[in-house]
């Protein structure tokens, strides 16, 4: 019950000298910044009662107790996110986004329009920012991504790239008609409605 008690009174000294902890500790907020998490501001918060003259618990020990919180039927508090730290997968258009400054037209939001730039590249151009976006996660110890699966809709679309490109070439020297890609039919499922009668014969 004490436990409790001085949680819910530690809490309280916490909303009520906010300001004046974050001051103590120097916590500036900078728009440059990266987005923080919950555990970072409770992190900085715990940091800063430490701090204050006359309080009788570390920062441990306040853990300890939010630990003990989270823990308790009575009292409502979210357990924290266990996110691992440190650099994140990242993919082509992430590095597009951090170079293209463009300013898009009243109205449409910025990532709107950076993904209307990122699809107006070429292929070529899109492949330079994910292979260099590989590099990147390799250097940081992520394993390269499965590619994926071309559809038959893809094939199909470099067939006709290929045929009308063939069609306008010098019959003499065009070489032999491209290959159409046949479409995979889907494997029948066998018809187990007569086994299951006969059973039940």
């Amino acid at each position: 019950m004490y436990t409790l008690q001085h949680f819910k009174r530690m809490s309280s000294i916490a909303q009520n000298n906010a300001t004046e902890l974050i001051e103590t500790v120097n916590i500036e907020k900078k728009t440059s910044a990266p987005a923080k998490n919950r555990a970072s501001y409770i992190k900085e918060a715990f940091e800063a009662i430490a701090l204050v003259e006359g309080f009788p618990l570390t920062t441990d020990q306040l853990w300890e107790y939010f630990n003990k919180a989270i823990k308790s039927k009575n009292i409502k508090i979210r357990k924290l996110s266990e996110k691992p730290e440190g650099p994140k997968r990242i993919n082509g258009f992430n590095l597009f986004t951090k170079v293209f400054t463009e300013k898009g037209p009243e109205g449409v939001g910025v990532m709107t329009h950076r993904a209307s730039a990122w699809r107006a590249l070429s292929k070529e151009e899109q492949a330079k920012y994910n292979e260099r976006a590989d590099e990147t996660n390799k250097s940081n110890g992520f394993e390269p991504t499965k590619p994926k699966k071309i559809t038959h809709n893809q094939l199909m679309e470099a067939y006709w790239i290929k045929f009308e490109k063939w069609v306008t070439e010098d019959p003499e020297t065009r070489g032999e008609k491209p290959e159409k890609p046949e479409k995979k039919k889907r494997a029948k499922k066998a018809d187990t409605s007569s086994d299951i009668s006969e059973m039940s014969d």
